[in-house]
C-alpha cells in the first residue's frame, strides 16, 4: 500500500500536470480549517494537494459584468474586498460574520462550498445570486455547473466562483442566527437579493441555510414580495410564507416549531438591512402586531 503523498504546487500549470499524472484518489486542502474543527482523519493513500500556494487561484474580480472569485480566496478577503461590497454586499456581509478573524483569514471560498456544511454561511448568498462553478477534472478539463449541480465527493476542483451580472440585484443582505452573538455556527441564516425602488420590490430572490443539506430557495418568500408595496399587510404575508417554507422543509423535526417562529424575526432583519431601514422601525412592528 503505498503511503499518501502531499505536493504542494506552486502554479496552475503544475497543478494540472500534477492531476494527470496521479492515477490514484486526489484530496484538496486550502484552509484546513473545517477539517482540523471537526477532527478528521487524513487519508492513508492518495495524493493531497494543498492549494494554499497555486498562484492565480486566489483572486476577486468585479470589474467585467461577471464577478470572478477564485477557489481560494479566503474569506477575510471577501470581507474587505471594497469592489465585492459595490456589487453584493451580502456576501461580504456572510463573509464577516463567518467563524473567527482567525477563521476568516485561513478558510476559503471552494473550501466553504466543498465542505457542504448545512449551515456554512457564504452557501445562501451564493445561491440567491445563481452562482456557477468553474471545476477542474483530473484529466485538466474545465467545465461550468451551476452551484447546485455540483457534488462534492466529486473529486472536481472548483478553480472559480462566478457570480453572473445579469443576476445580481441592487439591493442584498444577509442574516444569521445562532445560539450566541459573536463566533456562532448558524441555527437558521438567510440571503436576500432584491429590486427596490420608491418602497416597491420587483424581482426578489431568497434563500435560506440550516434547513437542510444544501441552501433552500425561497419561492413562496419571494413571491410574496416580488411587484409588492413594502408595508404591514406584505410584511404579513411574506412573514407566513417563510414560516409555510420552514414547515414544509422540516416537517416533524425537533426544531420546527423554533424556526418557524424564529424566521420572522429573522425576514423582517433581513429586509431591514436590504432596503436600509432600522429593523426597529414602525412598518415592522405593525407587522406582527
Amino acid at each position: 500500500m503505498t503511503a499518501l503523498a502531499v505536493v504542494a504546487p506552486v502554479d496552475i500549470a503544475a497543478l494540472r500536470a500534477t492531476l494527470a499524472a496521479e492515477a490514484g484518489p486526489v484530496r484538496f486542502i486550502a484552509g484546513g480549517t473545517d477539517m482540523l474543527i471537526a477532527g478528521r482523519p487524513l487519508a492513508g493513500t492518495g495524493l493531497l494537494v494543498d492549494l494554499a500556494r497555486v498562484a492565480g487561484m486566489a483572486f476577486i474580480s468585479t470589474d467585467d459584468a461577471d464577478v470572478r472569485i477564485g477557489g481560494a480566496t479566503t474569506v477575510a478577503a471577501l470581507a474587505a474586498d471594497c469592489g465585492l461590497r459595490a456589487r453584493i454586499p451580502a456576501l461580504c456581509e456572510a463573509a464577516g460574520q463567518c467563524g473567527s478573524v482567525q477563521i476568516r483569514n485561513r478558510a476559503t471560498i471552494g473550501g466553504n462550498i466543498a465542505n457542504a456544511a448545512p449551515a456554512a454561511d457564504l452557501m445562501p448568498v451564493l445561491a440567491a445570486a445563481g452562482t456557477r462553478l468553474a471545476l477542474l477534472k483530473n484529466d485538466g478539463t474545465q467545465y461550468e455547473a451551476a452551484l447546485c449541480e455540483y457534488l462534492p465527493d466529486s473529486g472536481h476542483l472548483i478553480m472559480e466562483v462566478i457570480l453572473p451580472g445579469n443576476a445580481l440585484l441592487p439591493c442584498s443582505a444577509f442574516v444569521k442566527l445562532g445560539p450566541r452573538r459573536d463566533l456562532t455556527i448558524s441555527r437558521l441564516n438567510l440571503a436576500m437579493l432584491a429590486e427596490f425602488q420608491n418602497s416597491h420590490f420587483g424581482t426578489v430572490r431568497i434563500a435560506a441555510g440550516a434547513l437542510g443539506p444544501v441552501p433552500l430557495r425561497m419561492h413562496l418568500a419571494d413571491a410574496a414580495l416580488g411587484g409588492r408595496k413594502l408595508e404591514p399587510a406584505t410584511l404579513r404575508e411574506f412573514l407566513s410564507a417563510l414560516a409555510t417554507e420552514v414547515d414544509a422543509a422540516i416537517p416533524g423535526r425537533n426544531s420546527q416549531i423554533y424556526k418557524r417562529r424564529a424566521v420572522a424575526g429573522l425576514g423582517l432583519d433581513l429586509i431591514a438591512q436590504a432596503v436600509g431601514l432600522s429593523p426597529r422601525d414602525r412598518l415592522f412592528e405593525e407587522a406582527v402586531e
